[in-house]
């Protein structure tokens, strides 16, 4: 009897040992199945994040791209992350590559300290479909070359049966224009499918406004250069693309899309007045979509 209950007694110290070694099993991997979904988490948004960033010196700047992108994820990261980056061929998609080594915790009692996450963002840039901000100057469609100078309103002598490319976004008027050209048209306007927005065009050459208002733009940043501007800087602005000029008096005109420009200022004096810029690539908020015209100015979205 004596040694039956000391088997009994063997049984049931074998069985507590396989029981709690299962248990400490489920703890392991509860505990750190967590560590690494939180830190599978961490690492995805971090991926996202760097993307989007380096997405914004696309498609001009590939090697600051990679560098804007690869520097914060460095500042937001952690120490142990690899991060790789890269641009594709035609520069308008960026995708970033992370892996973190997180530490485990109970999986040490089956030696297993530590465990790779990985995450993976890639981010393009695509024709802006929409936009709030706009000066009320309309460039007929085109192909635009970077850097090229074009002419955003258009002096007399040059105008289209008293159109002159200034536009009337949210009313007419010269109070109204003048506050659009200064601060930008608050209202969004949007282009999608091809199906055009239609916005009325101001008569009359409007120079007293345009001067005062592009003479405000520029006097807010006069050593910007195309070359040195800054993103953010109120000259670089961005115009409604449209279909055409073509008709007589206050007419709607079709927007197929939209460009950026480096505001260079006014020329001539009276109706004489003009506005150039100087064409370049401009990656800003706001909706995208293929079915644009693609004129230089874009938006960036997460792919993956």
């Amino acid at each position: 009897m004596p040694d039956r209950r000391k088997n009994q007694q063997g049984m049931i110290a074998v069985l507590t040992a396989l029981v709690l070694t299962a248990l400490l099993g489920v703890a392991a991997l509860v505990v750190d199945v967590g560590v690494l979904y939180i830190n599978k988490v961490q690492l995805a948004n971090l991926a996202d994040a760097a993307a989007l960033a380096g997405a914004q010196d696309l498609p001009d700047n590939p090697q600051q791209a990679v560098a804007s992108a690869s520097s914060y994820a460095a500042t937001n990261g952690q120490n142990n992350d690899s991060v790789n980056v890269s641009v594709s061929n035609n520069n308008t998609v960026l995708s970033v590559q992370a892996t973190r080594a997180v530490d485990l915790y109970f999986a040490r009692i089956f030696a297993i300290s530590r465990s790779d996450v990985q995450a993976r963002a890639t981010a393009r840039i695509s024709p802006l479909s929409s936009f709030s901000g706009v000066v009320p100057f309309g460039v007929v469609q085109q192909e635009f070359q970077y850097g090229a100078v074009y002419s955003l309103k258009l002096g007399a002598g040059t105008g289209y049966n008293g159109n002159f490319a200034a536009l009337a976004l949210g009313g007419t008027g010269a109070a109204n224009y003048l506050n659009n050209i200064e601060y930008g048209y608050q209202g969004r306007l949007q282009v999608v499918d091809w199906v055009p927005l239609e916005v009325e065009t101001e008569t009359g050459n409007m120079s007293g406004p345009t001067m005062q208002g592009v003479d405000y733009r520029v006097g807010l940043d006069p050593a910007a250069t195309w070359q040195t501007v800054q993103k953010g800087s109120p000259r670089i602005v961005v115009v409604p693309v449209i279909n055409s000029l073509d008709g007589d008096g206050q007419h709607d005109v079709q927007i197929v899309g939209f460009a950026a420009f480096f505001l260079e200022g006014c020329g001539g004096a009276g109706i004489d007045n003009y506005v150039t810029g100087e064409f370049l690539h401009l990656v800003e908020p706001g909706d995208v979509s293929d079915n644009v015209g693609e004129y230089g100015a874009y938006g960036v979205s997460l792919i993956q």
